[in-house]
């Protein structure tokens, strides 16, 4: 049924949970996985500065230390996944990508790292759930 999963991770402890949730669904289903942690642009404060190019270097090593962990939890699970970064806005890459890839499922967190600027600009679980191709579960 779910041959292919994308499972959303900004390294939250929610994250980790949809982590763990998707490699479940993954044995059951031998389902592959691709794990997706997406960048958001820097502010436009902050481009073009003397401080661009550290920021940059910070945030993407960032990223590969969330997906290196993500991988070592599904693996925990004899799950092998795929691992990808993006930047852009996440809630649009993550349904871009599923959508251009054909996935069967998208699984994401609940709340991420961003829970003030979710509250005050909509979650972006909510948004993937509004404009996903495929079906999402949502992990609290």
């Amino acid at each position: 049924m779910y041959k292919r999963i994308l499972v959303a991770v900004d390294g939250s402890d929610i994250a980790q949970k949809a982590v763990k949730h998707a490699a479940e669904i993954a044995l059951k289903f031998e389902s592959a996985v691709t794990l997706l942690h997406v960048v958001s642009p820097l502010p436009a404060a902050i481009r073009n500065s003397v401080f661009e190019q550290k920021l940059i270097d910070e945030i993407m090593k960032d990223g590969l230390q969330t997906l290196d962990k993500a991988k070592s939890d599904i693996i925990e699970f004899n799950v092998q996944a795929d691992t990808e970064m993006k930047v852009g806005d996440p809630s649009t890459e993550i349904c871009m990508k599923a959508k251009d890839e054909q996935y069967d499922l998208i699984v994401i967190g609940s709340r991420g790292l961003g829970a003030l600027s979710g509250f005050i600009m909509g979650s972006v679980s909510r948004r993937v759930v509004r404009h996903a191709p495929c079906p999402v579960l949502v992990v609290r």
